[in-house]
């Protein structure tokens, strides 16, 4: 059923039988490996995962009294009714920061373990008793976790050398790899030491910072507050199918935003899909301002509560770690993020003039300025080097209500131009450099088919093939 391992100067029979005893199941493994400093315990661990006879695999201090008789079921139970689960400790954080030290925010931690040392025993509650639930976390504490090995990704990262940051890097690869980890308060241990950093932990944190440069910090305290997705789509039967294979879920709080006037009457056991047409002022009856429509409703009707919006076209895909690389720039509190960043002097952007010239036009008419020549100006001058080629977007929220506040007087003298969708789109990157904000433009993270649904683009589109990636997630 279990297989518990753990790294020891000497072999101690009373602690395998402590062991034994305490987690309540006969069908047990055992692997203590004695171990006198010639081993890093991630290559103690990588060889206890190895020999281990059982899916599931605990590793534990040597130190420690098993508080919680039959434990060893518990771990089971949590792993059975939970199987997106692949590691589960007794202490963790939703919060790792640059500096890689965990217990930094301490509102961010969990779990409940039990300390004594010089005669004296304590219990360190980083938050309160959740019964028989997991709580979801980035990483757990090393004294004492289980791992399912049907779903861990990574195993131990054996560069990780000594006795310190091998959980941490452990359980990080894995959720990078979007392996869940979590805590659980139903099982106790009291630890018979107090950890401390040393000279190793200090240099194994440095090599750790310096590996995850660029993923640190995250930050899963309020997903729900953070971040929210809209998908912008206008068929039924397609929404039907992407609920069906869930190709969405890598987005932890999403809706879909139905634009258009096509049929809905399936969707009403839906309670993600916000139907645009539905909400007073709509402007769906002006197709050609395709996904912009959607934004309008979202915007007129304060529907974002979040401190960030992606607003995404349904034609996409996306990396299974979007989430994961995205919260750096939440963190930075990056004003707006773009997906297909193009050279500005491409072809397709400011020299295509149908795709542009109705929008210089409505800004002269509306703002009574010259927006060609500061747009030309800008790029003559390099600061606008790349432009984002898409309207899928991340706005922080006060910015998309700047950017909003901007726009929508432009739409009376553009909503039945066939080229208002491209207008849109274009409109983005230059509100950036106009009222000089941070967009940051990233590439590989998304993936727009442009099934031109509205036939403005002007290419073919092999539909079966596209849609066939789709339902995939395919990034190639």
């Amino acid at each position: 059923m279990i297989t518990i391992g753990y790294s020891t100067r000497k072999i101690d029979q009373n602690y395998i039988n402590n062991i034994i005893k305490s987690c309540g199941n006969k069908k047990v493994q055992v692997i203590p490996v004695e171990n006198n400093g010639q081993y890093s315990l991630t290559e103690v661990y990588n060889k206890i995962l190895d020999q281990a006879e059982f899916n599931i695999v605990v590793f534990c201090h040597d130190d420690l009294k098993f508080e919680t008789s039959g434990w060893a079921n518990k771990i089971k139970t949590h792993f059975d009714k939970n199987d997106d689960f692949g590691i589960i400790g007794l202490a963790g954080t939703k919060f790792l920061p640059q500096s890689g030290r965990w217990w930094e925010m301490q509102s961010a931690m969990y779990g409940i373990v039990n300390h004594e040392s010089e005669g004296k025993k304590w219990e360190s509650k980083y938050s309160r008793d959740i019964g028989n639930k997991l709580e979801e976390t980035i990483i757990v504490d090393g004294l004492f976790f289980a791992v399912n090995k049907n779903k861990i990704v990574e195993q131990f990262d054996e560069t990780v050398k000594g006795f310190h940051f091998y959980e941490i890097d452990f359980c990080f690869r894995n959720y990078l790899k979007n392996v869940k980890v979590g805590i659980c308060t139903n099982i106790r241990v009291t630890h018979l030491s107090v950890g401390q950093t040393n000279e190793q932990w200090e240099e194994n944190r440095l090599q750790f910072i310096e590996k995850f440069e660029e993923k640190l910090p995250i930050d899963i305290t309020e997903p729900e507050k953070h971040v929210s997705t809209f998908i912008f789509i206008h068929d039924q039967d397609l929404l039907i199918e992407f609920e069906r294979i869930k190709k969405f879920i890598g987005f932890s709080n999403y809706k879909y935003v139905f634009v258009g006037n096509r049929p809905v009457d399936k969707l009403s056991e839906y309670s993600n899909v916000i139907i645009s047409r539905n909400y007073e002022g709509n402007l769906e009856n002006y197709p050609q301002l395709t996904s912009f429509t959607g934004w309008y409703t979202l915007w007129k009707h304060n529907l974002i509560n979040t401190e960030y919006v992606n607003l995404f076209e349904y034609d996409i895909n996306y990396v299974p770690d979007f989430e994961t690389n995205m919260y750096k720039f939440y963190y930075e509190k990056s004003e707006m993020i773009g997906y297909i960043p193009y050279p500005s002097h491409h072809n397709m952007f400011i020299k295509h003039k149908p795709f542009i010239d109705g929008l210089y036009n409505a800004v002269k008419s509306i703002y009574r300025m010259d927006f060609k020549e500061i747009v030309n100006e800008a790029v003559e001058k390099k600061i606008l080097t790349y432009w984002s080629a898409t309207s899928n977007t991340t706005f922080r929220k006060d910015i998309f209500q700047k950017y909003m506040d901007w726009f929508v007087p432009l739409v009376n003298l553009i909503k039945d131009d066939k080229n208002a969708g491209h207008y849109h789109e274009r409109s983005i990157t230059l509100f950036s450099v106009l009222n000089r904000k941070k967009f940051s433009l990233t590439a590989n993270f998304i993936k727009h088919f442009q099934m031109d649904s509205h036939k403005t683009q002007g290419h073919h589109v092999d539909t079966e093939s596209v849609m066939e990636k789709l339902t995939t997630n395919e990034m190639q």
